[in-house]
């Protein structure tokens, strides 16, 4: 017991990096064994597997992170052009019957005190300071992240390479009857294939949804935000938000300051389109989809993404239905064996 319980305290920093490379590896373990069919070879297949697991996690990462750099970097020029912190109101008050002008002066005449510039300059040098303090962080962090990603690569390609004899030695250990052993097993693959999909098939709507909401209400590269929409609806925590809430913002601000209501009236209506369509669907349709899927209950799901997201981080998402799942099974295993038991009594 004590070895076990030091076993546990010295993987425990790596265990949602473990616990993602054993998920990982299952999951793709069905494209090894085509890979494994036309090499021949346990070791390069693992490996080929892993590299393209690994650039499937950092191509996108990188192509998002160039794109809202830009964007960001693009905007930075914008705004120091104007001198918006310092001379807003001489941008917005460029004609005095401008809805904009007036809707502005009548807003600092309620303030405790009428510079409107001074509190918007104040605002922007704590919004920046609180996005350079999470830049340093997140940078302080990168080594560990690293870390665990290589960990996790690691877990993955060696769990592909033995991977038959891990599944047959985790069967024999499992204290159940074989019928009810291979039930255990089938439950997990039936949840945890489902949830992945199910995770994907989600996401992918939110994408193309979100695609279709761009496009119609104006806003440039639809089909570029439509992809990056679907790669944080994966994130949690994040979603889309992330994506059509600036871009919203954007638009309201662009018809603000160019007295545009067209686009002040598209940025409303992008931020109702993402509130009720793109992000509902991951709170409604998920549980439904999840559950219909791997014959679990909505309700399970949702507390097991719940429950496992804050447990686990990110693979909670899978693994917290999984986990569930497979308890509702032992329950049903237990009560097939109770009634089993009292036909004898």
């Amino acid at each position: 017991m004590a070895i076990l319980l030091l076993a546990f305290f010295i993987t425990k920093p790596f265990l949602p990096a473990l616990l993602t490379g054993a998920i990982i590896a299952y999951l793709s373990y069905p494209l090894y064994e085509k890979t494994l069919k036309r090499i021949r070879k346990k070791h390069i297949a693992a490996f080929i597997v892993a590299v393209l697991i690994v650039l499937l996690f950092t191509v996108p990462f990188l192509l998002i992170l160039g794109v809202v750099s830009k964007e960001a970097y693009d905007t930075y020029i914008t705004l120091s052009q104007h001198n918006l912190g310092t001379n807003f109101l001489k941008i917005v008050c460029k004609d005095e019957n401008w809805l904009s002008c007036r809707s502005a002066k009548s807003f600092v005449g309620f303030l405790p005190e009428e510079n409107l510039d001074y509190y918007l300059q104040a605002t922007i040098e704590r919004i920046t300071g609180f996005i350079i303090g999470n830049a340093s962080k997140f940078v302080a962090t990168i080594p560990s992240i690293l870390l665990n990603f290589f960990v996790m690569i690691f877990v993955v390609y060696y769990l592909l390479k033995d991977g038959e004899a891990i599944g047959r030695r985790i069967k024999s250990i499992l204290p159940l009857k074989e019928t009810h052993k291979q039930h255990v097993l089938d439950k997990f693959h039936e949840v945890t294939s489902a949830v992945f999909y199910g995770n994907i098939s989600i996401a992918l709507m939110q994408g193309i949804l979100g695609g279709i909401g761009f496009a119609i209400l104006g806003v440039p590269a639809p089909i570029l935000w439509g992809f990056v929409m679907m790669l944080f609806a994966l994130i949690p925590y994040f979603g889309t938000a992330i994506v059509w809430l600036p871009a919203a913002l954007n638009l309201i601000f662009i018809g603000y300051l160019q007295n545009d209501s067209s686009s002040t009236i598209r940025g409303i209506i992008l931020i109702a389109y993402g509130i009720f369509i793109i992000s509902s669907i991951d709170n409604v349709l998920k549980p439904k989809l999840i559950g219909a899927k791997a014959n679990v209950h909505p309700i399970l799901v949702l507390l097991g993404v719940l429950g496992g997201l804050n447990l686990f981080g990110f693979i909670g998402i899978i693994l917290g239905p999984v986990m569930l799942a497979l308890l509702m099974t032992f329950v049903k295993i237990y009560e097939e064996e109770k009634a089993e038991l009292e036909k004898y009594f």
